[in-house]
């Protein structure tokens, strides 16, 4: 069931279904997302599994990273649990004592949670045609590129949740976290002192880009925007950028650690050495050898190979929340003591929210995602040794 091969023939059969209905199909030939040579949505999934009493979240728990009070498996089984209350009975009469089992009794029956991430690439020909409208200069964002976003957002979502139901069965839990979900999920389970600013800047309680990443399915760039690069049939190289989902399974089977279908453990040492790998004030060769991004690779002056999404950033948040390619954080951010939570430097995400919001109070359409945009089309790679090393 949780073969990386066949769920991802899953994924690709909902999107499908997804994407015959008139909503998804444009006037033109255009599609948002980016098709294979055979004319399929190009869908990459990745599987990890832990053990039902791990903290995912060890480590990251704090206001500049994920936030102090993110979604845990127990949060996620009691919206299960209270959906499948029997409160009739077979006789139809109603059941007021009917309760929800807690997370305590499930863990009796279930030893392992499993996460699956999916993701919808974007077709890559919106980031080239963007980055070309950001190189001549063009402050008027590429039209297709809310639009295409927005399908690609809304076919992943759609078609996590059409692969969920159809992998429901009575020896396991399965909880697609959608966006109505998910909202749910922190409505019912945070209080309002464990919301928004009590919860820290990120303000998302489930934050797909990192769940992509904890999978194995993504790496984060110096950008803070997750996205994989691979190797074609052919020997290229292509980055992929997409929109993501995850689906979160309980079963009573025990974690493994390697089954040879494509599911991943987790556990704390592996939790470690991601956080090393997506944090670019390391720069040890070890460390720098498992990132996509290729920031901290140096030319012979000490600048950066690439570094072009930094540049790109009209509201100086980027480089406001990066350190130089050695891994040092300029004066001018360490003078930020406000910023920091121990040694982790919070994204100025205001600047960044502010110039976003404010230019599209005046020019409706307005969006930025430059950064995303000169990554996805003109990022420099690493050879294609160097990522299938990364890939495994």
């Amino acid at each position: 069931m949780y073969e990386k091969k066949g769920l991802e023939k899953l994924l690709l059969k909902k999107i499908e279904e997804v994407i015959s209905e008139p909503t998804y199909n444009w006037t033109s030939d255009f599609r948002g997302f980016m098709t294979s040579n055979e004319g399929k949505p190009v869908v990459r999934v990745a599987v990890a599994n832990c053990r039902i009493d791990m903290d995912i979240w060890k480590g990251l728990r704090t206001p500049a990273n994920v936030g102090v009070h993110p979604l845990t498996p127990a949060d996620i089984w009691m919206h299960y649990a209270a959906m499948h209350v029997k409160n009739t009975r077979p006789d139809g009469m109603p059941n007021p004592l009917a309760m929800p089992e807690s997370f305590n009794d499930a863990s009796r029956r279930f030893q392992r949670v499993i996460i699956i991430s999916g993701m919808l690439a974007v077709n890559p020909q919106v980031f080239r045609d963007y980055a070309k409208k950001i190189e001549d200069g063009d402050a008027d964002p590429l039209d297709h590129y809310r639009l295409a976003t927005n399908d690609v957002s809304t076919i992943i979502d759609r078609a996590l949740s059409k692969a969920a139901l159809q992998m429901m069965s009575p020896d396991r839990a399965v909880i697609p976290m959608t966006k109505k979900n998910t909202d749910a999920i922190i409505s019912r389970t945070r209080a309002e002192y464990t919301k928004g600013r009590y919860h820290g800047p990120c303000n998302d309680h489930w934050p797909k880009n990192s769940i992509a990443v904890m999978t194995g399915l993504l790496r984060f760039g110096v950008n803070r925007i997750p996205f994989r690069d691979e190797v074609t049939k052919e020997g290229n190289c292509r980055r992929l950028f997409g929109r993501y989902g995850s689906i979160v399974v309980f079963d009573k089977e025990r974690p493994v650690k390697d089954d040879g279908k494509g599911i991943t453990f987790l556990d704390y040492d592996n939790l470690e050495w991601l956080k090393k790998v997506n944090d670019y004030t390391i720069v040890d060769p070890e460390v720098t050898s498992d990132r996509y991004c290729t920031y901290n690779l140096l030319k012979p002056d000490g600048a950066s190979i690439c570094g072009k999404c930094i540049e790109m950033c009209p509201s100086n948040a980027l480089p406001n929340s990066s350190p130089l390619p050695d891994g040092i954080f300029p004066d001018k951010i360490l003078r930020q003591k406000h910023r920091f939570w121990k040694e982790t430097l919070d994204f100025d995400y205001a600047n960044c929210s502010r110039d976003r919001t404010q230019k599209a109070e005046i020019f409706e359409d307005y969006v930025c995602a430059r950064c995303e945009a000169i990554c996805a089309s003109r990022g420099i790679q690493k050879s294609s040794e160097q990522i299938e090393v990364i890939n495994g």
